[in-house]
């Protein structure tokens, strides 16, 4: 396992938790009477969402041996956000 597949493991992982914790576990992901949820409410879909499905696709990306998938301004970003 290399240092950068680790650390977006790592990653991917501290945001399954707060995603899981923002939102009971997806249970409750659009509250009671709302047709739509704010994106920026949004487990799954908001930006805390797309962190943890990038993370998960550059960790993938690593441990397939294909670093160069991976964008390194968004790496650094997602390190410096979350790491």
């Amino acid at each position: 396992m290399t240092d950068d597949q680790e650390i977006m493991q790592k990653i991917a992982a501290k945001l399954d938790a707060r995603l899981g914790e923002k939102t009971n576990g997806l249970q409750n992901e659009v509250p009671p009477g709302a047709s739509i949820q704010d994106d920026e409410d949004d487990g799954e879909r908001g930006p805390m969402g797309r962190d943890y499905h990038l993370a998960g696709k550059y960790a993938q990306a690593f441990a397939i041996g294909e670093p160069q998938l991976v964008d390194r301004a968004e790496f650094d970003r997602l390190v410096a956000e979350y790491g």
